[in-house]
């Protein structure tokens, strides 16, 4: 075990328990509270409260530090059922990382599903057949795995690497290198050690540790801002230029709204879905996106964020998993008043919807 600090230690383990309580409970309400009205929106949200659950295990089971200096930086496991095993650990922490892209992906086909509900609504029916499962779940596979696979061919801490940060390691954690697994990225293949008890020599490099180093975070970078820039390309018409696809949903609501194809309560609910799909944007962004990217990029540019990788970085990416079912708990009243044992009002004035058309929040238009 290797210990950094017990705010690094426990926060991961205090959210990943936050994440065991708070996701059942949210799938619970999704497959309880909602039927009318969600629709199978319902399932895609119970699909990615169990990705929290196995995303929060796989954080216990794989505890992670980030450390370095302005060129370079480490990743490696401080403690678990992998710590004594180096090439599996390797492995482990490989697959740890390619939690993040299934996080992208997750959140690219939620927002495919919104587009199509609200904008195409004619092959929504589809979306859930047999065929679209699959290419959804082999989406999900191929994204994942290959954020793994190039964390382990590109960045995976082999002896060489691990010989050349040994002293330094050494002195900071009192661990060697070479019974600990970890991934390694290095920049520059040669500089004066700079005497920090958070900073690392890489001295003498040979040059292909260098291009691994840069192929794979550029690798890793392509899938990172492909994922964010999704919801813009989604939203693009050439028509209204100016006009993506978080702009078109309120549009498209309005829309709606002042054609009174929808009821007060089912207007109200989606504006409620349109503030937490932003939410769900900001969330990864902030919790897996940044801390990510600050990482890989600050040793580019001479930058060390040793505090920032070992007590934000890692302590936000084992946030997410909580933070997003809680969110949308909070914003969707029927389970908001769930939670607090409150009237819903969407059920209170049901009586006086009756023989009217009731909207589901999974077409975006009315149905029977």
């Amino acid at each position: 075990m290797i210990y950094i600090s017990w705010y690094h230690q426990n926060f991961p383990r205090i959210f990943g328990v936050f994440s065991y309580i708070i996701n059942p409970i949210f799938i619970y309400l999704a497959l309880t509270k909602s039927k009318s009205q969600m629709g199978n929106y319902r399932f895609l949200l119970v699909a990615f409260a169990v990705f929290d659950l196995f995303y929060s295990t796989n954080e216990f089971l794989t505890p992670l530090a980030v450390t370095g200096n302005s060129h370079g930086f480490v990743v490696f496991l401080t403690e678990g059922p992998f710590f004594d095993h180096p090439e599996i650990g390797a492995h482990a922490i490989s697959n740890r990382c390619g939690f993040i892209s299934l996080s992208y992906a997750l959140l690219i086909i939620h927002f495919v599903y919104r587009y199509i509900a609200l904008f195409h609504p004619e092959l929504h029916s589809k979306f859930f057949h047999p065929v679209g499962v699959l290419i959804y779940a082999l989406f999900l596979f191929i994204h994942g795995a290959s954020w793994s696979i190039i964390c382990q061919q590109c960045l995976s801490g082999n002896d060489e690497i691990r010989e050349l940060i040994r002293d330094e390691f050494m002195e900071e954690y009192h661990a060697d290198t070479r019974n600990v697994p970890m991934l390694a990225a290095l920049y520059w293949v040669t500089y004066f050690s700079l005497q920090s008890a958070t900073r690392f020599c890489f001295q003498n490099a040979p040059y292909y540790i260098q291009f691994r180093g840069w192929l794979g975070i550029g690798l890793l970078t392509v899938i990172s801002f492909y994922a964010m820039t999704v919801y813009f390309v989604l939203g693009y018409k050439p028509e209204k230029p100016n006009y993506f696809f978080l702009f078109q949903i309120m549009i498209k609501i309005r829309a709606i709204q002042a054609s009174s194809t929808m009821s007060k309560n089912s207007i109200r609910l989606q504006k409620k879905l349109f503030l937490t799909l932003i939410i769900q944007t900001c969330i990864p962004i902030f919790a897996s996106f940044l801390p990510t990217v600050l990482s890989w990029y600050a040793p580019i540019f001479g930058i060390d964020l040793s505090w920032w990788n070992t007590n934000v970085a890692t302590v936000a990416l084992s946030a997410f998993p909580f933070i997003d079912p809680l969110a949308v708990i909070y914003l969707v009243p029927s389970y908001r008043n769930a939670v607090l044992r409150r009237r819903d009002p969407t059920v209170a004035s049901g009586s006086a919807t009756q023989g009217k058309h009731v909207s589901k929040i999974d077409s975006g238009a009315s149905v029977n």
